[in-house]
């Protein structure tokens, strides 16, 4: 057994038990005393306060104001931690820093030589937050406390920005980051049912004493699946569509990287693209979205798709042509 793991061991022991001798360590480890004192030196040096009673009855034992044992880390699990952090303090997280309280300790425990190594490790790794929709840090704290102590919340929110605000009262069942923005879930008290609120929003938040219970049978992943329809097909299959498209190589590479394809994909080339949708799918965002790419994208299959972006296109060609658009533009 590793070094590392042995004083591990020790201190688990030490935790689990009120006193140990060093012969009973010893026999515990399957290894010598002399090891023993070792290992208890190891740990006293790495800001362990292990404690030494001399004489019969003593032995080794933690102080009851011991509550944090210190982990033995590898490099990979070190960065690994570095780098969460990271991607944490881009989305918006809540309590970045206590986070970053939490990384310095445990990096202020580290060798030189492990120092060295998680620098080169992080020195090269970014995370860019690519949304300027910023929540407040205290709102969403307050938000997340009302989560878990089962509260509910008064909330003032924005259904768009710039609107007022309105006063809602909601039972929040959860927090929620999708594509870079944060989503409160609740039960909403004026519609008497299930609503999600762009934290960003949120104007004000004020937990009540107002409590409620969550279902236990609530997730929060499956309710924004179908929220959202995250490549979740419906179980009619009548309702399906096939779309097949074919493009230059950019065109089909950005088309399979779009949150709204990549898991409806059934094949894909270089230049073609094979896919299902259900039918609400084809005819509202996908087909407004294909029209972005213009001529650069063909529509091999359904017909309907092709019929149906050519009738947009001309609805839009005779708004922004049409001798009555200078009109509606002034009003």
């Amino acid at each position: 057994m590793a070094k590392a793991d042995q004083l591990l061991t020790v201190l688990w022991l030490l935790r689990s038990r009120s006193r140990m001798t060093a012969e009973q360590l010893a026999e515990q480890l399957e290894t010598s005393v002399r090891t023993v004192y070792r290992y208890i030196d190891a740990l006293c040096m790495s800001g362990v306060p292990v404690e030494a009673e001399p004489g019969h009855g003593g032995g080794y034992r933690l102080p009851s104001t011991f509550r944090d044992a210190p982990l033995f880390f590898n490099i990979d699990e070190l960065k690994a931690m570095v780098h969460a952090g990271r991607f944490a303090e881009q989305a918006g997280y809540p309590y970045i820093e206590p986070l970053r309280q939490a990384t310095g300790k445990m990096q202020s425990r580290l060798s030189e030589e492990q120092m060295e190594q998680l620098q080169r490790h992080t020195t090269g790794f970014e995370v860019m937050q690519p949304s300027s929709l910023q929540v407040d840090e205290q709102l969403l704290q307050e938000l997340e406390r009302a989560v878990a102590s089962g509260r509910t919340v008064r909330i003032r929110y924005e259904k768009w920005k710039g609107a007022e605000a309105e006063e809602r009262s909601v039972n929040p069942y959860g927090l929620v980051h999708r594509m870079f923005k944060w989503y409160l879930i609740g039960h909403c008290h004026l519609r008497d049912d299930m609503r999600v609120f762009r934290a960003d929003r949120i104007v004000s938040a004020e937990t009540s004493d107002e409590t409620f219970e969550r279902p236990t049978s609530f997730s929060l992943r499956e309710f924004m699946e179908d929220r959202f329809d995250f490549g979740h097909y419906p179980a009619d299959p009548d309702e399906e569509r096939t779309v097949r498209l074919q493009g230059e190589e950019h065109v089909i590479s950005m088309l399979c990287d779009n949150w709204f394809v990549r898991n409806r994909i059934v094949s894909q080339t270089r230049t073609e693209l094979t896919m299902t949708i259900d039918f609400t799918g084809m005819n509202g965002y996908f087909a407004r979205y294909l029209m972005s790419f213009g001529k650069s994208i063909r529509i091999l299959e359904p017909v309907e798709l092709r019929q149906l972006i050519a009738k947009i296109a001309r609805e839009v060609a005779d708004f922004h042509g049409g001798d009555g658009y200078g009109a509606e533009g002034s009003n």
